[in-house]
């Protein structure tokens, strides 16, 4: 909901959020910030919406269809297959704990590797020095807000600066990402950043957003 102020400054208009499944309904204007809506087959129940949730795909027909509100209400599968599901049970745990000995076998192999340096960490990146101010944006709408915070809190900012961006774009989930990076940025200065960015999303398993990040600054790079 839009709430009249008496700021006698301008803000930086509500971004809409692809990523969290968010499209604009009525563009921001001099008055009126961006107002934002579910995509099609994304639903919000709450008054608020920081992001909106896939609709349930129904496998046994549809009872009620998914609207920007509310989830799809599907019909219930039939006796046989309530049967088939109480059969599979008893082979999908058997499954399970096969899957969960092999993993902690292998996970007990790998424990002296992780105290050395991994290859990604010794490799040299080739634009270690590269300015990101330009791409902050661009990373920003790649990034969920809370691996963004889990980012920026694993490298140097803390809790309180968190905070006072969050209470700053309370309703503005991808201003609060752009502002939590840039901090992030300032405080560890353009040395090594790009490096440390990169080994930083890897670490946190988001190896694929890394790849999309490194591909797209090599681009710019070569253009």
């Amino acid at each position: 909901m839009e709430e009249k102020h008496f700021s006698d400054k301008c803000r930086r208009c509500r971004i809409c959020d692809g990523e969290h499944g968010l499209e604009v309904e009525k563009n921001c204007t001099r008055s009126q910030n961006t107002k934002c809506r579910c995509k099609p087959n994304f639903f919000c129940n709450v008054s608020e919406c920081e992001h909106c949730t896939p609709c349930t795909t129904c496998k046994h027909g549809v009872l009620e269809n998914c609207t920007p509100t509310s989830n799809t209400k599907c019909k219930e599968g039939s006796s046989s297959n309530f049967l088939w599901f109480c059969v599979l049970i008893p082979i999908l745990m058997g499954a399970l704990i096969c899957w969960w000995r092999l993993r902690r076998h292998r996970n007990k192999k790998t424990e002296d590797l992780e105290s050395r340096p991994s290859v990604t960490e010794m490799m040299p990146i080739k634009y270690a020095d590269i300015d990101l101010n330009t791409y902050i944006t661009s990373i920003a709408e790649q990034m969920k807000i809370t691996e963004v915070r889990e980012f920026v809190r694993k490298n140097g900012i803390n809790e309180a600066k968190i905070d006072e961006i969050k209470n700053d774009n309370l309703q503005d989930t991808a201003e609060q990402k752009v502002q939590l990076l840039r901090n992030w940025y300032q405080l560890h200065g353009r040395r090594d950043a790009y490096y440390n960015l990169l080994r930083g999303l890897r670490k946190a398993h988001l190896c694929e957003l890394a790849e999309r990040i490194q591909e797209m600054v090599q681009k710019d790079s070569t253009s």
